[in-house]
């Protein structure tokens, strides 16, 4: 019977731990696209220590889409509890690179997770970071740049 006991407990533990290993799904929705175009790139960033730059923080996900419509919506599965920061850009000019300009304001359309204020050029990544602590959705509007 203790082996019984034993033999069960086991089981259901490592069933409890294959459940956390899935991990949850981040539903992701781009908005406001004005140029229905070009390939969009984003990443999902680990933003468990936002001291560090975008460039620094390591990547979770990397993935790219053709900009078909005004919205697109991307699933990200299996992802683990934690901290993230997303960033995206759409490139118009094809190079596979975000154009900034001297000031670091964004030639291109960009956003980021928790739509932060683009006014003063990138934001940090510590103004991007969402909990992942259960399946979610998220809202990424596009931004261009200000003409003056």
């Amino acid at each position: 019977m203790y082996k019984i006991v034993i033999f069960v407990s086991t089981i259901l533990f490592s069933c409890k731990l294959f459940a956390v290993e899935q991990g949850y799904s981040l539903d992701i929705s781009f908005a406001k696209f004005r140029q229905v175009e070009g390939q969009s790139h984003f990443q999902v960033l680990d933003c468990s220590n936002t001291d560090l730059a975008w460039d620094d923080l390591p990547e979770i996900r990397v993935q790219n889409f053709t900009v078909t419509s005004d919205e697109h919506k991307v699933t990200l599965n299996e992802l683990p509890e934690g901290r993230y920061c997303l960033r995206f850009f759409q490139d118009l000019n094809g190079n596979s690179l975000l154009d900034v300009s001297s000031s670091s304001i964004p030639k291109e359309p960009v956003g980021f997770s928790n739509n932060p204020n683009l006014m003063m050029g990138l934001p940090s990544p510590e103004n991007s970071v969402f909990e992942l602590t259960s399946s979610k959705s998220i809202k990424i509007n596009v931004n261009y740049k200000k003409r003056r």
